[in-house]
């Protein structure tokens, strides 16, 4: 092999993906396609479609989508070098660490040397600055050995003490994310910090969160790692190695804002807590986190910002039918804070927890006036628009309950309330029909027997730049695969998204020239009776503005178009 992408691609050819996500998911036949109830989301209809075809997979439902590997990394939640030894063994290919795995672990290793290196410097005298900082946070000895905290004083004494072994490109060095370049030298992009190391699930550093010392102004407050080749943020919580054990054995995981609210709680013995990266909470992590427990406790800061996290995370949830909790920390104004003053109150909101919507909607109403039409309809609209997310029919009743408890809003068949308490319309896979005719034509053309554009399809008359940039392609190469189609415009997201949308909706085996041509004809009539309206709007501007020169212009045109179409019909259906 000649490199890591001949590896994946010589798995994906020995291995199907129907026969991989079979293992995981019941999927039955439909058409040349296979469909499913989707792991990644609670759902009664089948919205999970797996295409043997161009081998990937799509749901309708949660927006998930990708080929066997995106799969695996997220339904055995583990990381993509995990995933490739998994199927790189299932497949009976042996991988070639010099190219494969190789990369990965290189940035494993100097990650790992880094944190060595950041903990050795925060010991050091000349840095007793930084480590007299924590301790004055309340950070003990035994947190900073566990987290693997650490002191980033910057310049090039990182980089002398990780080629000190080995040797590695800059390629390497700048791809973990420790690193910079510039003025063509390579030093540490983390300077004058104190360094929080983010561990993957299986405990392997993959990336960083230096936080500056206070009377240090240079750069944000906190700066995290970049994503790199082992590090997606939106995947990854802080604390979520140390964690994972807790997380499982109370059947409950804790979700605050920071690096040293997750420390401080666990100092005081709480132990089932994470926190987001620097980003706002995403469905991929909770997604990963329900791998562990279905039951979410929210504790975000008091402010406007925290609420609003709340509320995000509350909708995402719904995704995974998990049971959602929340609080906020007030009086304090953050977890650190209220942990430092009171920490038994930790420990009470935990065992007095409520469920998230009661306690969004108590914090929604509570500086508002029911009695005030204007108020009274924000509240009912805001309900409306929540419960619109829970798919779960006890979950909906349960809040339509509390919604009535707390806001004292009647429910009979005449209330607001009526609208939210009904049964929330359910996500399935669109028909053709509710497709515009440019997809449907796509469609059809995608599964003739040779894809191939006669030269009577003019390009002209799509309107849709993506589907246009297809159908040009398949124009330059008849008689091409849906898979070189795919291939293609693999890079493009917008395009992929339509193909993979006309793949997966596709119902028929095959399609026929005469469906196509029949598609045509109506599209051509819709570019004609367009363009039609384009220039008697056009004329009329020209003629009321008296710009007669336009006006002519125009009209000449327009009786080419006149004519156009009327040699086209003399030689169609039209």
């Amino acid at each position: 092999m000649n490199s890591s992408r001949d590896q994946i691609e010589e798995i994906k050819n020995k291995l199907d993906i129907v026969d991989v996500i079979s293992k995981y998911v019941q999927l039955k036949q439909a058409g040349k396609n296979f469909i499913g109830i989707c792991p990644f989301h609670t759902e009664k209809t089948p919205s999970f479609v797996v295409s043997p075809e161009i081998q990937r997979y799509k749901c309708f439902g949660c927006g998930e989508t990708g080929d066997i590997f995106n799969f695996i990394q997220k339904i055995e939640n583990i990381d993509f070098p995990e995933t490739l030894e998994k199927l790189a063994k299932e497949a009976g290919v042996r991988l070639e660490k010099s190219i494969s795995t190789s990369r990965y672990e290189r940035i494993e290793t100097i990650n790992k040397q880094a944190t060595i290196f950041f903990y050795q410097q925060l010991h050091k005298p000349i840095n007793k600055e930084a480590l007299n900082y924590l301790y004055k946070r309340g950070i003990t000895d035994e947190s900073i050995k566990n987290f693997g905290i650490g002191y980033a004083p910057g310049g090039y004494d990182l980089l002398n003490y990780i080629q000190k072994e080995k040797k590695y490109s800059k390629e390497e060095l700048i791809s973990s994310g420790l690193f910079v370049e510039k003025e063509g030298k390579i030093r540490g992009k983390f300077v004058k910090r104190i360094m929080f190391p983010i561990r993957s699930s299986s405990g392997k550093v993959i990336a960083f969160t230096g936080r500056v010392l206070p009377g240090n102004d240079f750069g944000p407050k906190y700066m995290n790692s970049p994503e790199t080749p082992i590090y997606s943020k939106k995947e990854n919580f802080y604390g979520q190695y140390e964690s994972r054990q807790e997380i499982r054995k109370q059947d409950l995981v804790i979700l605050c804002e920071g690096t040293t609210d997750v420390i401080s709680a666990h100092q005081i013995g709480v132990k089932n807590i994470v926190a987001p990266l620097g980003t706002a909470l995403t469905k991929e992590q909770l997604q990963k986190i329900s791998k562990l427990t279905k039951n979410i406790l929210f504790l975000f800061d008091s402010d406007i910002a925290g609420q609003q996290a709340v509320e995000k995370g509350f909708i995402l949830a719904q995704q995974f039918g998990l049971r959602t909790y929340a609080a906020n920390t007030l009086p304090y104004k953050d977890l650190d804070e209220m942990i430092g003053k009171e920490p038994k109150k930790l420990e009470s909101i935990i065992k007095k927890r409520i469920d998230a919507y009661t306690y969004l909607l108590t914090e929604y109403v509570k500086d508002k006036d029911i009695n005030n039409f204007e108020q009274y309809s924000r509240i009912v609209s805001w309900i409306d628009r929540i419960l619109g997310y829970v798919t779960n029919e006890s979950l909906l009743s349960f809040y339509v309950k509390v919604g009535v408890n707390i806001t004292k809003i009647g429910h009979s068949k005449t209330s607001p309330l009526k609208a939210f308490s009904s049964k929330p319309k359910t996500w399935k896979i669109p028909p053709i029909n509710n497709i515009d005719r440019e997809h449907v034509f796509l469609q059809h053309l995608l599964y003739q027997k040779n894809i191939s554009l006669d030269k009577k399809f003019e390009l002209k008359i799509f309107e849709n730049k993506n589907i246009l940039e297809i159908l040009a392609f398949v124009k330059q190469n008849p008689n091409c695969s849906r898979n070189d189609i795919v291939k293609k415009f693999e890079e493009n997201r917008d395009i992929k998204d339509i193909i993979e949308q006309s793949i997966f909706t596709f119902s028929l085996d095959e399609s026929n020239s005469v469906e196509l041509d029949n598609i045509y004809e109506n599209l051509v009539k819709e570019y004609y009776k367009r363009k039609e309206r384009d220039y008697n709007v056009k004329i009329a501007i020209a003629e009321k503005t008296g710009n007669q020169k336009e006006s002519e212009k125009l009209l000449e045109e327009f009786q080419n178009l006149t004519k156009e179409k009327q040699k086209y019909e003399q030689s169609s259906q039209l």
